[in-house]
């Protein structure tokens, strides 16, 4: 789960930072609602699940080596190594605590300004089916609620704004509502959350907002003639307000002015404009979807031969009853019977090769296998055992005498393979 969220984060910052780059020529192309429909993609990157498989036959590219220990019998598992994967559990806790101190932060500022609001809070009817409320806790209009949808204009939106000023000031806000951006907005937050320590999430994050404000213009600007756009960039003016990250929509960001003017001064809507928008938007996601996705096998460039692997399985044998059990490790187990000559069975090496190696007498015996699979030379298989021989020696949940054992048996192996 953690590799999985791990590899759609660095992906999904990878897709925010081509969105960055993209987003102004888009607008520019296409127009500023397909541009603002491209941060679709690098949300659907982040929440997208792994691929199926194609093929199973197709081995992994350049996969490396991989050595598999499988403890069976009446030992403990062997001790992790100690190395960067020790530093997982803490590096989990840090980002889990930055993504809860994050929402939290949000939570109360949402609040505090929600108790605001209430404080000088006014009907003043409504526009469209949505109530209208006046208070001095904004400086522009403003579209508020998830569920309890509602438009909060300033104390002055009546003395300052002229009526044509109010009407499309109010259509703006009424347009965020029908497309659902507050829900939009929230579902951003929630992926700079778990991108709290990543400087690429917050400036995706603005860019974000700004064409979410850009989109709703170009909206407004469609169904408007030359002499209200005139009005509306007057209601831009007078509603410049400071920048806020409260899950809401508030009409402008003066930094945003210069860019928004000139928007609605050069502002062009045609079908051919939102196809190809729509296009690029399209063929952009299906591309995130495939790119480093884990569920996709790829083909070995020729010459570079089939997956290698090695499974040491160690058992230590006990007679009962006629049977001999070996007890597996968190993942299985498995049951070894005799044979027909009173030999204990192999463990199947699914088709690899197995190297045996056998300890003790009697009723009590251990037994190393070593299953590999590839063109694995024997240096290279010694130095497998070589490794599993350091971890064993090194495992305190061993008795001495079977730790001697089994390291003196893998030894033995070991100098056989390297030719000694």
């Amino acid at each position: 789960m953690s590799a999985w969220l791990v590899d759609n984060m660095i992906w999904a910052s990878a897709m925010m930072l081509l969105v960055l780059a993209i987003r102004r020529p888009a607008a520019y192309l296409f127009g500023a609602g397909p541009a603002y429909a491209l941060w679709i993609i690098p949300l659907f990157r982040l929440v997208m699940p792994p691929l199926p498989a194609i093929g199973a036959e197709l081995p992994a590219l350049l996969p490396a080596p991989s050595l598999i220990l499988a403890l069976e019998g009446t030992a403990a598992p062997l001790p992790p190594d100690g190395g960067p994967g020790q530093w997982v559990p803490l590096l989990l806790a840090i980002w889990a605590g930055g993504a809860a101190v994050f929402l939290v932060w949000q939570w109360r500022a949402y609040r505090d300004f929600l108790t605001r609001l209430s404080l000088s809070s006014r009907s003043l009817g409504g526009h469209r089916g949505l109530p209208l409320i006046e208070s001095e806790a904004v400086e522009g209009p403003v579209a508020l609620g998830l569920l309890d949808r509602r438009i909060v204009v300033p104390a002055d939106f009546g003395s300052r704004y002229s009526a044509e000023e109010q009407r499309l000031a109010l259509d703006h806000e009424t347009i965020h509502h029908r497309r659902g951006d507050i829900w939009c907005n929230l579902a951003a937050l929630a992926v700079l959350a778990l991108n709290w320590f990543n400087p690429v999430a917050w400036l995706a994050f603005r860019a974000f907002r700004a064409d979410q404000e850009l989109a709703c213009d170009a909206a407004v600007a469609a169904a408007a003639s030359i002499e209200a756009r005139h009005d509306y960039a007057c209601a831009l003016i007078k509603s410049a307000s400071r920048h806020g990250m409260i899950a809401a929509c508030p009409l402008n960001h003066a930094d945003q002015l210069k860019r928004r003017l000139k928007m609605m001064k050069d502002h062009n809507k045609s079908r051919l404009r939102l196809f190809g928008g729509a296009a690029t938007v399209a063929v952009l996601a299906a591309a995130s979807a495939t790119l480093g996705s884990p569920g996709l096998a790829h083909p070995h460039p020729e010459g570079e031969g089939e997956r290698r692997s090695e499974r040491i399985i160690i058992m230590n044998h006990k007679a009962e009853g006629g049977e001999h059990r070996a007890h597996g490790d968190r993942t299985h187990s498995m049951r070894i019977r005799r044979g027909a000559d009173g030999e204990l069975a192999a463990p199947d090496c699914d088709g690899g090769q197995a190297t045996n190696v056998e300890d003790g007498s009697g009723n009590e015996r251990t037994r190393i296998v070593l299953c590999s699979r590839g063109d694995a030379t024997p240096a290279e298989r010694a130095e497998r055992l070589q490794r599993a021989r350091d971890r064993l020696a090194g495992d305190t949940e061993l008795s001495a005498e079977s730790r001697a054992r089994i390291t003196s048996s893998l030894d033995r192996e070991i100098a056989r393979l390297r030719g000694r």
